[in-house]
Parts: C-alpha cells; structure tokens; sequence
C-alpha cells in the first residue's frame, strides 16, 4: 500500500477509529462516520464511495482544521450521501435495445413494442409501445425509448420535489435533469439542484427518498462544493 494512503490513527476531534478504523463526527445530526487519509494534496478533499465517506487531508494539517473542514462540507457530505443511499441492486438495463427487451421504470419492469402504426410513444400495461417500424435500428429504439424516459423523469422528479418541499416547509428549488451518467444528482452553492434522468428507473418511493436527503442538506447547511473531487454514485450507465 502507498504510504499516502495509509489509515490515520490519531484521534480526530474525538472522533476515535472503532475496531475497523472507521470514525465519525457529530455533526447536527446522528454521528457522520468516514474514514482519514493523509495525502500529499495542498487541501482537504472529500469523497464518497461504496464504503461511504473518505476524507483526505495534507499531512501537516493540523487535526481540529480538517474537522472544521468537514463540519464546514456537511451539506456536500449528505448530498452525496444521499446519493449513495438508494439500496435498488444493480438496475438491468437491456443488453440490446429491441423489440421485446426489458427496461426498469419507476420501480417496475417494462417490455418494448415495435409498433410502426402508432402516432406517437404509449405505455399499456407494462408494454412500451413505440411508433417505430420492426426494421428500426437499434440506436434508433434507444434515442426513442430514452427520449421517452427523460421526460418522465422531469415529472417524477418535480412531482417529489413539490411534495418534499412542502413537508419541509421551504419553496421547490430551482432545478434541471443532469444527463451525466455516476451520480443522482448534486446541489450547487448557489442552492440550485441536479438530478439524474436515470433515477426514473427506480421507485417514486426512492426517487422520494433522495430527493428529500437533498432538500433537507440544502434547507439546513452550508454549501462547500469546493471540497468535493467527484460524484461517484452507484446509477446504470
């Protein structure tokens, strides 16, 4: 292992390692638990993957900085977090796009129908009917089953922000559709919030879920965009 990535062992802030090195930091919330890196870098980064949060920090910083540093990016963190809080497995999207394949939508599964005679896209059932000819290629079936998706997502993502925001007490915030692929989304400094097209794939209850983490982060903390490297989270590709 690179020294720089060895585990710290020193007490940070009295936030003490448990017996798998893990520690954690009480924020306004129940503890936030992460794990400290020394690095090279000038700053204090932070990220989340599979294991959860990750804090990086230069090796002569002093410990009570890098607490501040984290307490400083706790709207970052549980944005983040809430990214990675979605348990739905690893979402099978088809292998071909075609007629017949089987997609996930809002939490269920749907099958593909080639049907030239149709004026425009319709679900029935759980069958996605869409206008194309049985010759249709397959990046054409995908453009349009997509296209489909992604304007669904913008009513499911609005229909939960508008009831989230109003059990938070707080106005729907600004927002857009983000088409990138590795995150649910992400809230800027400014107090606007991205949210991936793909969340249409899992149930309104999950699409809820994270939706409502990044209301609560943006009503009740700072923003600290500057601390965050990516925006890993577990969302098909």
């Amino acid at each position: 292992m690179n020294q720089a990535e060895l585990q710290l062992d020193l007490p940070l802030g009295g936030a003490v390692p448990d017996s798998s090195g893990q520690r954690s930091l009480q924020l306004d919330d129940p503890p936030l638990p992460f794990r400290l890196r020394r690095s090279r870098r000038a700053n204090v980064s932070l990220s989340v993957d599979e294991q959860g949060l990750q804090v990086s920090a230069p090796r002569g910083m002093a410990l009570p900085q890098i607490e501040q540093a984290i307490r400083e990016g706790s709207r970052a963190i549980g944005g983040k977090l809430a990214g990675k809080s979605t348990t739905t497995g690893k979402l099978q999207l088809p292998e071909r796009w075609q007629d017949g394949a089987r997609l996930p939508f809002l939490g269920r599964e749907v099958v593909l129908c080639l049907d030239g005679g149709r004026d425009g896209i319709a679900l029935c059932d759980d069958r996605l009917h869409l206008p194309l000819p049985p010759e249709a290629g397959e990046k054409q079936i995908k453009d349009s089953a997509q296209g489909w998706l992604q304007a669904q997502a913008r009513l499911a993502i609005e229909m939960q922000l508008q009831a989230g925001s109003r059990r938070l007490g707080m106005p729907v915030p600004p927002w857009r559709l983000s088409f990138a692929s590795g995150a649910w989304g992400g809230a800027h400094a400014d107090g606007r919030l991205r949210f991936s097209w793909r969340l249409v794939h899992i149930s309104p209850e999950e699409i809820g879920s994270v939706v409502c983490r990044f209301l609560s982060q943006l009503k009740a903390a700072r923003p600290a965009p500057e601390l965050w490297e990516d925006d890993a989270a577990p969302v098909p590709a």
